[in-house]
């Protein structure tokens, strides 16, 4: 008899590919937000000056003397303070020409040290404040300086929020993260010893 035909081996399917994945969207929603607390610190100070009070506010060595002395009395770094200068009138004193009053602030990271900043500015006299001041002009100064007020300081505490927002497509801003900060003020809730010299002051935004 004819031999039997050995049977035809059915054909191997080929693997079924595994599925492509579906990129992840990059993320172009706003993330969680941050908050960080800072403490502003402000406040006057007047002083007699033996030029014109224009004069005085435009003298850059007595600005930088006035914020040296400031972050001094404050004992904290001079980049944590700002001043500005506005001219007054006539002086009430024969000694002196002119009146130009200060305003300042002071901003520091926490309670305590914002605490600690209120009672040491008012541990310090006109007469220290002004020897500070003066200690701080160049050597050649002509400038002189009687400081004749000083404002109690107040305490403002400022919520600052920031927030990152990363852009999906392209653009001037593919792949680049914004920071967008915003401040809420409440006032400051401080020690007892300092709310016995700080007047509480309250800003809403």
């Amino acid at each position: 008899p004819a031999p039997t035909p050995a049977p035809t081996p059915a054909p191997t399917p080929a693997p079924t590919p595994a599925p492509t994945a579906a990129p992840t969207p990059a993320p172009n929603s706003t993330g969680e937000p941050s908050a960080e607390e800072q403490y502003l610190i402000s406040g006057t100070l007047t002083m007699e000056v033996n030029t014109s009070a224009e004069e005085a506010c435009k003298d850059a060595d007595l600005e930088q003397a006035v914020l040296s002395a400031k972050a001094k009395v404050a004992n904290v770094s001079e980049s944590a303070v700002t001043v500005q200068c506005i001219a007054g009138g006539d002086s009430s004193s024969r000694r002196l020409a002119e009146s130009i009053r200060w305003n300042y602030q002071i901003t520091v990271s926490s309670e305590d040290q914002a605490s600690d900043v209120v009672v040491l500015i008012a541990a310090k006299n006109q007469t220290v404040l002004a020897e500070e001041i003066t200690g701080f002009l160049p050597a050649n100064s002509q400038l002189l300086v009687m400081v004749t007020e000083m404002t109690t300081a107040t305490v403002t505490v400022v919520t600052v929020t920031t927030t990152t927002t990363r852009h999906e497509h392209g653009g001037p801003g593919d792949d680049e993260d914004f920071l967008d900060d915003s401040h809420a003020h409440t006032p400051a809730a401080l020690g007892a010893v300092a709310m016995a010299m700080i007047t509480a002051t309250l800003t809403l935004s």
